[in-house]
């Protein structure tokens, strides 16, 4: 093999690398500030917010049980920087709240006790409401 043909395979793996590294972080799609967070509550609340977005709400869903929950729920979902997070909740797990940020199609933070489902897609379409 000569040294021409060692520099075209380089080439050519290089490209297909970068290829590759485009397709997996998104890029081919349109990048994140096409993808929306769904955040809906069994009790109705249904909020679509894009990726991209810098925003941060509340998420409040009536009484379902003893202790914090007799009083309804609360939880406050944070959208920034391309993740998606629950930053603050009045339930007793807080699983939702020690769930790492998301930000891939598919993923999904739930609040079990309160009913909320955070939930990254590439279309809010693509998600089915709660009932």
């Amino acid at each position: 093999m000569k040294r021409g043909d060692r520099a075209v395979l380089a080439a050519a793996a290089a490209i297909i690398a970068a290829a590759v590294l485009w397709i997996a972080l998104g890029s081919g799609g349109g990048g994140d500030g096409d993808r929306v967070v769904v955040t809906q509550s069994r009790g109705g609340f249904y909020q679509v917010n894009r990726l991209s977005d810098d925003v941060e709400f509340t998420v409040e869903t009536p009484g379902t049980g003893a202790g914090a929950d007799a009083h309804g729920g609360k939880n406050v979902v944070r959208v920034h920087g391309g993740e998606v997070e629950v930053i603050e909740a009045n339930c007793e797990n807080q699983v939702c709240v020690e769930h790492a940020p998301i930000s891939a199609a598919g993923e999904q933070i739930v609040c079990l006790p309160h009913g909320v489902v955070v939930q990254v897609a590439e279309r809010a379409e693509d998600i089915a409401r709660l009932s």
